[in-house]
């Protein structure tokens, strides 16, 4: 048994799922199954029950999994006290970014950081919303940028960016030329679905309004990088922020679909700073992190449908003939 095993176990505890656990950890389902079953005759012990559905922990992984983490916190602590025993103490904060929070935002909370506490290190923790927000809670992390909504009264959330939401079809369609799209419009065509683990309360809330709306297919995506085999196909149509910062948006980079604003419904990616309350206290580096972010203003709301300059935008064509921004073609 090596630290790399309680890692494995840690991961498919919180995630309760072997491929969510291997996307986490950037390998396949099978080799993390094997290293589970080698740490289970290791211990001798049976940590998870399994079935083709669910998998849940046995008493033996309840009470393995606060032994592991208090491990895998000390043996991450150690470069750290190492260089406090050799060089005199230093303080680290680990912040947590989500892969929906754009570059923007990300350089401007350290940079804030960097200005208010010159003296604290930051260990950059990329993962999923609902993984960070895990970790805050574990003090695994001590801030994480997350999409929002949460609500969580334990946590303390600030507001760093608020983006809107558009409608992304294929070029080529009927949507061609257009300055805006109604949902109920895409009442035919089927909704592929991602960001479960990144803005879960935010899909439900799209998800409802489209159903609403007459829109009642549905094509569930697990990752970002598959929506341009369905979306710039004509199979399907997606919701994304309708700017140049987000993760899908440079998934786009080479396909030809359209972005359109969402006619009669506001809907937006708010991207929020979030800590644990009970750590708001002097001498803990959340303090620090709290401060530097609080003192940040929230970017005015672009209109809807309008560029900064306040001019009406039409539809704007992402890929190959142009970028985004370049006017989709008049049918």
């Amino acid at each position: 048994m090596d630290v790399w095993h309680l890692r494995y176990f840690i991961a498919v505890a919180e995630e309760l799922n072997f491929t969510r656990a291997a996307l986490r950890l950037n390998m396949s389902s099978s080799p993390l199954s094997r290293r589970i079953q080698d740490l289970e005759k290791e211990l001798g012990q049976r940590l998870f029950l399994r079935d083709h559905r669910t998998t849940c922990l046995t008493p033996a992984g309840e009470a393995l999994l606060p032994l592991a983490r208090e491990i895998i916190a000390r043996f991450d602590a150690l470069p750290a006290a190492l260089a406090s025993a050799v060089h005199g103490p230093s303080r680290t904060a680990a912040v947590g970014i989500g892969g929906e929070v754009p570059g923007a935002v990300r350089t401007r909370v350290l940079d804030a950081v960097a200005a208010a506490a010159p003296d604290l290190r930051i260990d950059i923790r990329p993962g999923t919303s609902r993984y960070l927000l895990n970790s805050v809670h574990a003090g695994e992390v001590d801030l994480a940028l997350v999409c929002g909504p949460v609500v969580d009264p334990g946590l303390s959330t600030h507001p760093l960016s608020r983006r809107p939401l558009g409608i992304v079809v294929a070029a080529g369609s009927a949507f061609d030329g257009r300055v805006s799209v109604r949902l109920e419009e895409l009442a035919q065509l089927t909704f592929a679905m991602y960001g479960q683990k990144d803005s879960p309360a935010l899909l439900r809330h799209v998800d409802g309004l489209l159903h609403d709306a007459g829109v009642h297919r549905r094509l569930t995506v697990d990752s970002p990088v598959g929506l341009p085999h369905v979306v710039s196909t004509g199979h399907a149509f997606t919701v994304m922020a309708n700017d140049e910062s987000g993760v899908v948006q440079r998934i786009f980079a080479d396909e030809k679909v359209l972005c359109l604003p969402i006619d009669g419904a506001h809907l937006e990616l708010t991207t929020l700073a979030v800590w644990r309350q009970d750590r708001e206290k002097q001498g803990d580096p959340v303090a620090d992190l709290a401060n530097s972010v609080t003192g940040l203003p929230l970017p005015k709301r672009t209109p809807h449908g309008r560029d900064g300059t306040g001019t009406t935008r039409e539809s704007t064509l992402i890929g190959k003939r142009g970028g985004c921004g370049t006017p989709a073609p008049a049918p």
